[in-house]
């Protein structure tokens, strides 16, 4: 049983809210997504949209790499997500078919010799993770980070100065052609044309419907369905969309009220955004799209690794973040060759977004230069490669600035509403902050990992019995986790060592 229970591990039960209750027969469900002849006919249910959106705040330089601002980070735009995300049965056959896509594709990395170069959406096959213990964790950005780095420095001569050029795709997800994503699915299938099953999977992929989530809110929002303390479900009003997850809203609606959502007019389709007809991209945020991206590039990254090998030089992509280690005789030829093959799959590369760094040996010692407007400059010196949330300046790593400062602004914000919200309460606590939930999200204190699990007496209900809270940690435990693995030349410790100190000064602002 539990050998059957890892093989449909895709499997999930999604605790958001959507259109038609989640499944509680695991069994049953699973039987149903593995059955071609009903995938094949399956009618998918509208996705729910939502906008994430991020403020971005970054110095501003000038095209000789002068300063502007004297350095001050400003908040140049906005930074908007477009999220897909579909109900429970559809979320586990899309993951199921990425499962199924996933053992294709990591067949062929194998025999491409690609296993190392595509880094993100994956689980790092075991042979390559570090031997430390019998069952060593799973690679992640840091270590694919800190891989490069030590590329450079192990490659960095007293005669060989090095390049390292960043390249990131413009608007990857939405930009993917559809037909070219077709091709490369039959690919990994070995097949000269997708099968129903597959078909009715990519057509709902490409060709989708979708229902805005504050519409389909404000619709049922008098009657969420919601799953009680002892198991059962009942309606409930809600007044705002924030506080679902805590009345534990499983539903908005049942399935048979799709029909009412259509009648209001609230189901739009992904074909046609105003007057415009869209021909490419796919949804960001389903359990699919992951892989789909990177079974498009699968082409893409066999070309690039054999050419860079050739010039012995290095290659990675983390989604549509890539990077290209080699010799600085062969930069001009690389980036030519990378938009030219970027241009055959129907993409562009975001060529403000190109950086070049230059690394060189001098006395003993790794400098870094970046290149502005294609030219060393007066102010291309001390400057720090950066790479997956790190920078390096040839001798130590050190996590990127806006990051701290990300996790700075998060932790302030959170100590100004909880001193909001201890001014308003009406009790015997009025005025006082509560600080343990802010050392759990923003300290030392929380950045332990544990799980927590849950009994509900009087229910033998394993969906109650199971319940269990999981502490994935916060920023410190990411901090200190890549401290730990970028070992001697990392400086992150030092970064976060003064995080008790200031927020300590944030709670003491707050009672003013």
């Amino acid at each position: 049983m539990k050998n059957k229970e890892d093989q449909d591990s895709w499997y999930k039960i999604k605790r958001y809210p959507h259109i038609g209750l989640p499944s509680e027969n695991r069994r049953q469900t699973i039987s149903h997504i593995k059955n071609k002849d009903k995938v094949a006919v399956h009618g998918f249910a509208p996705f729910i949209h939502k906008v994430i959106s991020t403020n971005r705040y970054r110095k501003e330089y000038d095209n000789h790499g002068k300063l502007i601002s004297n350095g001050k980070r400003t908040d140049r735009s906005t930074k908007n997500r477009d999220i897909y995300y579909a109900n429970n049965l559809d979320s586990n056959i899309y993951a199921y078919y990425s499962h199924l896509l996933n053992v294709k594709y990591e067949e062929i990395l194998e025999d491409r010799n690609l296993t190392k170069v595509v880094t993100a959406y994956r689980k790092t096959p075991k042979k390559l993770e570090l031997n430390r213990a019998q069952n060593p964790p799973k690679k992640n950005n840091i270590y694919f980070a800190d891989e490069v780095f030590e590329y450079i420095k192990k490659n960095i001569g007293y005669d060989s100065d090095i390049v390292a050029i960043a390249f990131d795709i413009e608007n990857f997800f939405p930009s993917l052609n559809h037909t070219v994503l077709k091709n490369k699915w039959c690919e990994v299938l070995d097949r000269d044309h997708l099968p129903k099953d597959h078909y009715n999977v990519f057509k709902n992929i490409t060709r989708f419907s979708y229902v805005e989530e504050n519409h389909l809110f404000n619709l049922f929002k008098d009657s969420i369905l919601i799953r009680k303390n002892d198991g059962k479900v009942t309606s409930k009003s809600i007044k705002r969309i924030e506080h679902l997850y805590n009345k534990n809203a499983i539903a908005y609606c049942k399935m048979q009220d799709i029909h009412t959502i259509r009648k209001k007019g609230l189901i739009r389709s992904s074909k046609r955004i105003g007057s415009t007809l869209v021909t490419d991209g796919i949804c960001q945020g389903s359990a699919i799209s992951a892989t789909l991206a990177n079974i498009y590039m699968l082409g893409f990254d066999e070309e690039i690794y054999d050419e860079t090998s050739k010039i012995g030089g290095l290659y990675r992509r983390y989604s549509d973040d890539m990077v290209v280690i080699c010799p600085v005789k062969h930069k001009s030829h690389i980036i030519q060759f990378f938009e030219n093959r970027i241009k055959e799959i129907e993409l562009n590369i975001h060529k403000k977004k190109t950086q070049v760094f230059h690394f060189s040996s001098c006395n003993g010692r790794i400098i870094c230069k970046q290149e502005f407007s294609g030219r060393i400059t007066p102010n291309s010196i001390n400057r720090n490669f950066e790479y997956l949330g790190f920078s390096f300046d040839g001798k130590y790593v050190r996590l990127k600035t806006s990051s701290l400062a990300n996790y700075y602004r998060k932790m302030k914000k959170g100590v100004r509403r909880s001193g909001f919200y201890s001014a308003k309460i009406n009790n015997d606590t009025r005025g006082e902050i509560f600080r343990r939930r802010l050392y759990k999200r923003y300290s030392y204190i929380g950045a332990k990992r544990c799980i927590k699990y849950k009994r509900v007496r009087g229910t033998t209900d394993q969906w109650q019995a199971d319940k269990y809270a999981v502490n994935w940690g916060n920023y410190i435990t990411y901090a200190k986790n890549a401290h730990e693995i970028m070992g001697s030349y990392s400086k992150i410790d030092s970064q976060i060592k003064n995080h008790w100190k200031n927020i300590h000064k944030e709670i003491e602002k707050s009672k003013r």
